[in-house]
């Protein structure tokens, strides 16, 4: 089982990465392969509906080849003015259904602020709901993100740290599940 992180931060230092890892190591520990792709370390074009999707570079193809062959994913984004970032909507521009339909999805949002990331979590929801994937109910939101972690990247908030680590596991019991359902006919 495969399952892709996305950080949806341009911050080196990024607390919306240092959530991803924390559900990635628990879903490492319940049994899954994890990678983490940070958006900061992808120089991704902006997206602008090309005729010709092949004349993207490389570095977009391989972003959609990861997620396609993903068997779930966790998604991330800080909370920018009340929603994603505008480096995570880009990146999710580049999918489709083709990517993305009946595929497991964690959301987790994280806040600058003490009222978390509702709308960053909410809008990552009806977005995979567009694109025909499955966000798991459950979607954590970290709020006053820059004093929320520890030294060693683990939520001083040991409720949340939990909450966070139970994602990961969660995802990994429903793709289970999912693999294990006999198709509708």
């Amino acid at each position: 089982m495969k399952i892709i992180g996305i950080a949806g931060s341009m911050n080196p230092d990024s607390t919306t990465k240092k959530a991803v890892k924390i559900a990635l190591d628990s879903a490492r520990k319940a049994g899954a392969q994890v990678e983490l792709i940070h958006l900061a370390e992808w120089p991704m074009p902006i997206y602008d509906v090309r005729d010709d999707e092949t004349t993207y570079p490389s570095i977009v193809h391989q972003f959609v080849n990861k997620i396609s062959e993903a068997d779930g994913l966790i998604i991330a984004s800080p909370e920018y003015h009340g929603t994603i970032s505008g480096a995570l909507k880009n990146a999710l521009d580049f999918l489709s259904a083709r990517q993305l339909k009946d595929k497991p999805v964690a959301v987790l949002g994280v806040a600058a602020g003490s009222l978390g990331a509702t709308n960053t979590v909410n809008t990552l929801h009806l977005i995979m709901r567009n694109l025909h994937a499955w966000a798991l109910p459950s979607s954590p939101s970290v709020p006053t993100a820059y004093s929320a972690f520890d030294s060693d990247g683990k939520l001083k908030d040991a409720r949340l740290q939990e909450r966070v680590e139970m994602l990961g596991m969660q995802l990994v019991h429903t793709i289970d599940i999912m693999k294990g359902a006999k198709p509708v006919n």
